[in-house]
């Protein structure tokens, strides 16, 4: 009685499919009796492992780093001075020769105007703004 009304057969006797032809297209119109992926079992499929222990080197170290609250590795925003002289200008840490930095010129606005700045130099941004870039301690990654 299954056999007669499983949804391929009720499916190829409304389209007028008989015989041979109604073989060839059982495959074709049988359905999956599974609807989702969460009935899947860990025991049977296999254990996920946690991304520390997936992960190796470089970025092991920095996921730990991460866990402990050492941002070292996450990108830093640095808040610019109200005003800024180029006597006194933001002074801003630089691990090697240069440092690609952006600057948000006006409250509401959209663009960020982008510049490379030497280690010892001072450069002024288009809104006014001074920015010197200064030796920064090798222990922090910024």
């Amino acid at each position: 009685m299954n056999q007669l009304l499983s949804p391929s057969r009720i499916l190829l006797a409304k389209l007028g499919k008989s015989g041979t032809q109604q073989l060839n297209h059982c495959a074709l119109l049988s359905y999956s009796k599974r609807l989702s992926a969460t009935e899947a079992d860990p025991d049977e499929y296999g254990y996920q492992p946690d991304p520390i222990e997936h992960a190796w080197g470089l970025e092991r170290k920095m996921l730990i780093a991460r866990l402990k609250g050492d941002d070292r590795y996450e990108p830093k925003i640095y808040y610019r001075a109200d005003q800024t002289t180029r006597d006194y200008p933001n002074l801003v840490p630089v691990h090697y020769q240069d440092k690609v930095v952006g600057c948000l010129c006006e409250p509401d606005g959209e663009s960020i105007n982008y510049w490379h700045l030497r280690k010892g130099d001072t450069k002024r941004c288009e809104c006014g703004h001074w920015f010197k870039g200064v030796q920064a301690d090798m222990d922090s990654f910024c």
